[in-house]
């Protein structure tokens, strides 16, 4: 088998290398993807398959059809890696990594790098013609995956990668708000919601497994956010939406154990991010009279209730109610000095 293997991975690296006008269509470049996934399993012919892979990349060339089998084969090579660790039982983190699992975080590596052909395919016309969910959306959706990999050092590596791909200039070129959100429920979400399963967490329960990559995947929520919080703000009710979403998982993963440095770790994130919302005029208390745009309003009662169901008066601690008494509201004329207003001047006059 290995025979066989490293004979198709020469003639692919033939095909592709010096004749790869050959391959015009979508149909073609999955039975090309096809042949390359047919390697992955053995040794020698899985690292020429990564030289391969690498060389696409960098092609200035590679079209929108070439991308979604690309990041297939990058993403099956990792999840390896993960198999690997599992059928061994020993997720744990191990200084002499085995050659599989250094092919596991190459692939990652590799599919961080796609990235920097998606603004050239974004520009061209099939790119357009296809659009954004095509060839920049499964990279997303590869690198959030393998940020649950069984494999530390894979997992480890996916999330850092992927944290930098959300909030990078290049994966989400030109897109609105519409794109965000797909991206955040596609790819942000399942990663949180993934990591909350018990399942999930018991491929690495040890000191510094899941427990850790929990912290940074609530850290890239709440970072995520923010970093798109001005583009969403164009869009009010849509951004509440996302809110409230962000705001169910950030419970559950404070809840998910009250004996974790989590449980301490996301109150202190939280605060930054209503901070951040407050400055920015997304998220401000009560006044009177009443001067916040609709939705703002909504979006301050429904953060209240919803915060207060597990952070009791942790909002109002955060941003303090701004509503004010009659007296503060009267104008300084309007007090009587005789009656001994709070604003009245004791003074002496200069002689």
């Amino acid at each position: 088998q290995n025979a066989v293997s490293e004979q198709l991975i020469a003639g692919l690296s033939l095909l592709l290398g010096q004749h790869r006008s050959a391959i015009r269509s979508s149909t073609e470049w999955k039975i090309t993807y096809g042949l390359l996934r047919a390697t992955i399993a053995h040794p020698a012919a899985s690292k020429q398959t990564l030289e391969l892979l690498a060389t696409l990349i960098n092609d200035e060339s590679l079209p929108v059809d070439a991308v979604e089998g690309l990041v297939m084969v990058l993403n099956d090579i990792a999840a390896l890696a993960g198999a690997a660790v599992e059928k061994k039982r020993t997720p744990h983190h191990n200084p002499t990594r085995s050659p599989l699992i250094e092919r596991g975080c190459t692939a990652v590596d590799l599919l961080f790098k796609c990235c920097k052909f998606v603004p050239r395919i974004a520009a061209t016309p099939s790119g357009q013609a296809q659009g954004w969910n095509k060839y920049a959306l499964p990279i997303l959706i590869s690198l959030s995956h393998q940020s649950v990999n069984p494999c530390r050092d894979v997992r480890h590596t996916a999330i850092v990668f992927f944290q930098r791909t959300l909030m990078g200039p290049q994966i989400m070129h030109g897109g609105g708000t519409e794109q965000i959100v797909v991206a955040f429920h596609q790819t942000v979400f399942p990663l949180i919601q993934d990591l909350l399963d018990p399942g999930v967490y018991a491929h690495d329960p040890l000191p510094g497994g899941m427990s850790e990559t929990r912290l940074r995947a609530s850290g890239l929520l709440c970072r995520g956010f923010l970093y798109y919080l001005d583009p969403l703000s164009s869009e009010p009710e849509t951004l509440t939406t996302l809110w409230l979403d962000v705001l169910e998982l950030v419970e559950q993963l404070m809840m998910a154990d009250t004996r974790s440095q989590l449980y301490e770790a996301v109150p202190e994130s939280l605060k930054n991010v209503l901070l951040v919302m407050q400055a920015s005029g997304a998220l401000l208390s009560p006044t009177n009279p009443e001067d916040r745009p609709e939705e703002v309003q909504r979006r301050w009662q429904l953060t209240l209730e919803k915060m207060d169901s597990f952070l009791p008066g942790f909002l109002t601690d955060v941003i303090p109610l701004r509503v004010q008494s009659e007296a503060e509201m009267a104008p300084a004329a309007e007090v009587n000095p005789a009656e001994g207003g709070a604003n009245a001047s004791t003074a002496p006059k200069a002689s």
